[in-house]
């Protein structure tokens, strides 16, 4: 149980891109819809794609947990990770592991990610996820009500959760808050695109898609609060 708990975040590419360029994001690059997993909906991805955040619920996180066994991630030199200690913030969390990742490529130059970076280059992920609350309190608290979706209270049992996976040094890693450290889903032979490698259920997972800026709009259906405690 995590001491302090944010609002959770509405799984809208509106929102999420809103909250990157908040943070120092290139209004070049967006979240946009990912319809699925299949060759025809990847079609629709603007490339390239460096990131991808997934949603999907509470009971699918336990049983990727109970898969992984005591074993869930461990370090890795040059993968930005970060543990969440505070409750409902996954989906900040996401945005924070797909955007650190990608710095390079997506980031508008100085700001707050880069100092961040700069500040947590040495940290642990449990020390950058005690600097990340008091970072980024303030930002969370002026997006986290907006969206499709009635904002819940910030100690709401949501039974949602976001990850993300991002392409580093060639490889694919699935980056969790809840994890140990980055997970290596192997490696990758060109750009990034999203993957069904991974135990995920694509019928029952949302992604957004971190690509250059195109206009999208989102169904009311795709909308979800998430968040874990």
């Amino acid at each position: 149980m995590k001491n302090e708990s944010w609002v959770g975040l509405e799984s809208n590419p509106a929102v999420m891109t809103q909250y990157a360029q908040k943070l120092g994001v290139s209004d070049r690059w967006s979240f946009s819809d990912c319809w699925g997993l299949d060759s025809e909906a990847l079609k629709h991805v603007p490339a390239p794609c460096v990131g991808c955040i997934f949603l999907y619920p509470f009971s699918q996180v336990e049983a990727r947990k109970r898969a992984l066994g005591a074993r869930r991630g461990c370090e890795v030199p040059g993968v930005w990770h970060m543990k969440q200690l505070v409750g409902n913030a996954c989906g900040a969390v996401a945005i924070m592991h797909t955007v650190m990742n990608t710095l390079d490529r997506v980031g508008a130059g100085a700001g707050f990610l880069s100092e961040f970076g700069a500040t947590t280059k040495a940290a642990n992920a449990h020390e950058r996820g005690k600097l990340f609350a008091p970072a980024l309190r303030q930002v969370h608290s002026e997006l986290a009500a907006q969206g499709q979706t009635a904002a819940p209270h910030a100690k709401a049992d949501l039974d949602f959760h976001f990850i993300s996976l991002v392409e580093v040094q060639g490889h694919l890693y699935e980056l969790d808050g809840n994890n140990d450290g980055p997970l290596d889903c192997g490696a990758l032979a060109l750009t990034l695109t999203p993957t069904p490698t991974l135990t995920l259920t694509p019928t029952s997972t949302r992604a957004r898609a971190l690509a250059p800026a195109q206009s999208r709009t989102l169904s009311p259906s795709l909308a979800r609060r998430a968040g874990c405690r």
